[in-house]
């Protein structure tokens, strides 16, 4: 198959997160199996036009507050440039529209939805933007095939008003990584892992372990970047407390702090699915989430680590005491934790998106 994605950056943007580890991950392996894969994204500062990495060709135009509003003008030319089979519409946050567009048959992969969280991120005016944007997919998308990488979204999706058979529902997974030179694991080591945005709530996090540093020592660490991170240091010098702010990390380094920690903590009110919460116990370290959507799939409760109302300082902060100072329970959560991390695999996703390709594209070649 000829398939091209659309998708706001590619993995080396500066803005690039999650949505991106997952389309490194699933369509380098799509590549891998003899599928040409292009790629359409915005272009960030210093990047070119056109590479090939991956086994991707990647294609930049725009900026991030511009690329949307040049897709319609390339995507025909660019699917007959190609001989596009299938298009993979990335529906992040404001969606392309790509079914009004063009002819050959379009998949919608979503990761989540804001609906009206985006209210938490940012101002009124462009928050009511993004929210008027996403309410128009059930109209632009009503035919479309979604893949969904969680029960969260999926239900998200259906409360809009998508048939549900339209929906798949297609797990992440984690990278198999060589095993690393051991670290020592730091007892008093609490640590969050990920984009620092305000919807993410990671001021929660700050707030339960300035609790429990009122009980006992310990060390909070905030590992990631994004344009909340002023705001949340401006938090942390209000409380008066210690936090190591260590900006954007590569996987290595990221991954040698998960295998540090004694816990990590995932505070958001929703997410599309808790990927660092996954990789974090892919390396033994029990999380606790808030009981958020997306997130509370990536836990097992009482088995990988702890899930709380999300809000509720004092319950995360009890929960944290608990890792803190339970070492046998600490050990059976991490065990656990390793033992459940491995259900999730990016060959088995990338599998299942491929076959789901094969066969929109079948269907609409014989409809």
């Amino acid at each position: 198959m000829n398939i091209l994605v659309i998708n706001w950056q590619d993995w080396d943007n500066p803005n690039a997160g999650g949505a991106e580890v997952h389309l490194r991950e699933v369509f380098s392996r799509l590549a891998q199996r003899g599928h040409t894969v292009v790629l359409l994204c915005s272009r960030g500062e210093g990047q070119t036009h056109r590479s090939e990495r991956n086994g991707f060709v990647i294609l930049r135009t725009g900026q991030r507050t511009t690329f949307n509003f040049l897709v319609p003008g390339v995507l025909s030319q660019l699917v007959s440039q190609y001989r596009i089979d299938v298009i993979c519409d990335d529906l992040n946050k404001i969606p392309f529209y790509s079914p009004w567009f063009v002819k050959r048959p379009v998949v919608a992969l979503v990761h989540h939805l804001f609906r009206k969280t985006i209210y938490r991120e940012t101002n009124a005016l462009l928050a009511s933007y993004v929210y008027g944007a996403e309410s128009i997919i059930p109209w632009c998308y009503h035919d479309t095939p979604f893949v969904a990488v969680s029960e969260s979204t999926c239900q998200d999706l259906v409360n809009m008003g998508i048939e549900p058979h339209h929906i798949h529902i297609v797990y992440n997974g984690i990278a198999l990584r060589k095993r690393a030179r051991a670290v020592a694991r730091q007892k008093n080591l609490i640590v969050y892992v990920g984009r620092i945005k305000q919807y993410k709530s990671i001021d929660h996090f700050l707030r339960a372990a300035a609790l429990v540093r009122t009980q006992r020592s310990i060390r909070i660490m905030v590992v990631g970047d994004g344009d909340g991170l002023p705001g949340l240091k401006d938090v942390a010098r209000h409380m008066n407390i210690d936090v190591h702010f260590t900006g954007y990390m590569s996987e290595e380094e990221k991954y040698r702090i998960y295998a540090q920690a004694r816990a990590a903590v995932q505070p958001s009110v929703k997410e599309g699915w808790g990927l660092t919460a996954l990789e974090a116990q892919s390396c033994g370290t029990p999380v606790i989430c808030a009981d958020s959507p997306g997130l509370r799939e990536a836990v097992s409760h009482g088995k990988t680590g702890f899930l709380y109302p999300y809000g509720n300082i004092e319950q995360c902060a009890h929960h944290m005491q608990t890792l803190l100072d339970d070492d046998a329970l600490w050990q059976t959560l991490s065990n656990g934790a390793r033992t459940w991390a491995q259900n999730f695999s990016w060959d088995t996703a990338a599998q299942k998106i491929e076959a789901i390709f094969q066969d929109v594209v079948k269907a609409h070649d014989h409809a």
